[in-house]
């Protein structure tokens, strides 16, 4: 749960103090806040609910509402000033209390935004939530250095970044790339304004709708039997968004209160096609603060394991004084990144598919962190993790790397993935890094990390056929932790029965639509009565009861795979298989139940249907089996998957 905390004030002011207590420039950052999270809420799915139970239209609305009030609190407050004195107005401000805003725009505030001395609870672990990084934050090579290479110039080159870390400028003045090119001449040629709230509705309206068409595309399954279908009826309705005709019939614009329907809807398709054309163009270099994920659950299991990552990044950031950390909670402080002497790294292993990225992705989206990924491999010299090499202007420049970019960007989370897969010469490169000193030395600068920044290290388990170890200079700076599947079984400890755990059908019931309407208590409690017959009776059709049954069959055909490879894996099994199904594959096995709606079709009139296998069975094997075509030793995982349907679960 997320609490808000503001510094207390320091001494009562005076009633007239109290008369002028904000400024106006409060108000437009507030403002400039508050259209911030209004877009986000926007774009958030149409079921999507807050913790405190407000749906997507209500927060919209309540945000809606603020900016009104923002409006009539700055006319208040200019008034206000034009009569304050100015020895008295600069008194004010020295002991103005922080802005205290309307109650809806704090309720909506909280879904989204942070301030210093905001906190998350998870597992009674308190996680500090950072503040947006400032529009100007800049990253400074050595100035004026030049290299010859070739006879050409090989510059060092002075970098801007934007919020979200993306690099925009090489030189003060000067364009960096080939894209930046065509993204300066793009926007030259577009000359288009937007006028009138019911002009920016109507296109808000649009991009919310863009965004999300585009997200229902980039979720669809090319192994789903109808991708082919989906995919085309999704791009046409995208298209049909920067198209100005079939955006007014869209958008309903003839109904709504417009002068020149025809005119907004041409303004309006040329933003958007410009905002694609951006998109497309930096794709690749946008870092961001992760949204959201709607499918990702902090299931009991999960919870215990983000507690225990949010504890080893609170010691890595030099949090690991529980002492102190209270003491922040207790007064209302927000952690002073410089002062903290942190160190080391995280370090999450565990098999594919068990959710390491997810936990990353999780903790930056909650905590406002942007996070910046680098895949490593055996064949990385030390000179790939610190520069690229870019031709400009005929120039051949240095661009840093997305390692360099995110160490140098405040608050930033540097996720190194398939870490192991450095050599030990080239891992060298990081001691200093994950030192107490937080220093990256190079042959001609030093780097010193930004205040706040997080390292993360992702890898397989060692004992697995084909990984290697981690090295051991990074071995002895980091904190490590395991990620496993979620357990399927667990004993009771009130009563000793072995009873079937709810975690992994928790996140599979999202995507089976019987289910999806159920919250998540209701589920567990229809789960305990069906599964393992422990909680109170419920009334259930008999169609819900079949698809609960599945489910948990489901569940046990995934967890079964895991179970064999592992032992594969570590020898200690006879059967030889090695891929499992991860939370990807049972997520997709899912899918395909609820898209074809097993729990009533006669499976017998199915196609490759084999005759004794169950609704469960039949849904891993459709999307299990064609995947193993695709890789070498797919026969053998093949013939193991067979046997393993064959023991009737």
């Amino acid at each position: 749960m997320r609490e808000k905390f503001t510094p207390a004030p320091q001494e009562a002011a005076s009633a007239s103090t109290r008369e002028v207590s904000i400024t106006q420039a409060d108000i437009q950052e507030k403002r400039e806040r508050v259209t911030q999270t209004l877009e986000k809420a926007r774009l958030l799915p149409a079921d999507w609910q807050s913790g405190g139970g407000k749906s997507r239209d209500e927060m919209i609305a309540a945000l809606e509402q603020s900016l009104e009030e923002l409006d009539s609190m700055e006319a208040s407050v200019q008034q206000a000033t034009e009569e304050a004195a100015a020895p008295k107005e600069r008194r004010v401000k020295a002991k103005r209390k922080p802005l205290r805003s309307p109650q809806a725009i704090e309720e909506a505030g909280r879904a989204f935004q942070a301030d210093e001395g905001n906190y998350i609870t998870v597992g009674e672990i308190h996680i500090p939530v950072c503040e947006m990084s400032p529009d100007e934050s800049q990253w400074e090579a050595v100035p004026g250095k030049t290299y010859v290479s070739g006879g050409k110039k090989f510059s060092e080159v002075r970098f801007v970044k934007d919020t979200y870390g993306l690099t925009y400028t090489a030189k003060p003045g000067e364009l960096m790339t080939f894209s930046e090119k065509h993204r300066g001449k793009r926007l030259e040629a577009v000359d288009t304004v937007l006028e009138g709230r019911q002009e920016l509705k109507a296109f808000k309206e649009a991009v919310r709708r863009l965004g999300e068409l585009t997200r229902d595309y980039e979720e669809l399954n090319p192994d789903d039997l109808d991708y082919d279908k989906k995919a085309s009826q999704l791009s046409a309705q995208i298209e049909g968004v920067v198209d100005p005709d079939k955006l007014t019939e869209m958008l309903g614009l003839e109904e709504m209160k417009i002068d020149d329907p025809e005119d907004f809807a041409e303004r309006c398709a040329e933003i958007l096609r410009t905002q694609q054309f951006l998109r497309e163009l930096d794709g690749n270099m946008n870092e961001f603060i992760p949204s959201h994920d709607p499918h990702f659950k902090l299931t009991p299991y999960f919870e215990r394991k983000f507690a225990w990552f949010a504890t080893l990044v609170n010691r890595q950031l030099g949090l690991g004084n529980n002492a102190y950390l209270e003491e922040l909670v207790k007064n209302k402080q927000a952690p002073e990144w410089e002062r903290l002497a942190g160190k080391g790294m995280t370090v999450m292993v565990g098999p594919r598919g068990t959710g390491k990225n997810k936990v990353t992705d999780f903790y930056c989206s909650e905590t406002n962190r942007p996070l910046f990924r680098y895949a490593c491999s055996p064949d990385k010299e030390e000179r790939d993790l610190t520069y690229d090499v870019e031709l400009s202007d005929g120039e051949v420049v240095r661009i840093p790397t997305r390692i360099l970019t995110a160490i140098t960007t405040p608050n930033a989370v540097l996720e190194l993935d398939e870490l192991n897969l450095l050599r030990p010469n080239v891992a060298k490169f990081f001691n200093s890094l994950f030192d107490g000193d937080r220093t990256v030395y190079l042959n001609d600068q030093q780097i010193k990390a930004a205040p706040g920044v997080v390292f993360i290290g992702l890898m397989n388990p060692a004992e697995y056929d084909g990984v290697e170890d981690l090295p051991e200079t990074i071995d002895d700076r980091s904190n490590i932790m395991t990620m496993g599947y979620p357990p399927f079984r667990e004993t009771d400890p009130t009563t000793t029965r072995e009873r079937f755990t709810h975690d992994e059908a928790l996140i599979l019931k999202e995507h089976i639509h019987p289910l999806s309407n159920l919250s998540d208590e209701e589920f567990r409690k229809v789960w305990d009565y069906v599964i393992n017959g422990t909680a109170a009776q419920v009334s259930l059709d008999p169609e819900t009861v079949k698809v609960i049954k599945d489910l948990k069959n489901l569940v046990a055909i995934c967890d079964r795979t895991r179970q064999v490879v592992g032992a594969y894996k570590t020898r200690t099994g006879d059967t030889r298989m090695e891929r499992d199904i991860s939370l990807r594959g049972s997520i997709e096995a899912a899918r395909f139940y609820s898209e074809n709606h097993l729990w009533k079709e006669d499976l017998s009139k199915m196609p490759d249907w084999k005759a004794g296998w169950n609704a469960a069975q039949y849904a891993v094997a459709m999307t299990y089996l064609p995947h193993t075509d695709t890789y070498r030793r797919g026969k053998t995982d093949r013939d193991a998957m067979m046997l393993i349907l064959a023991e009737g679960i």
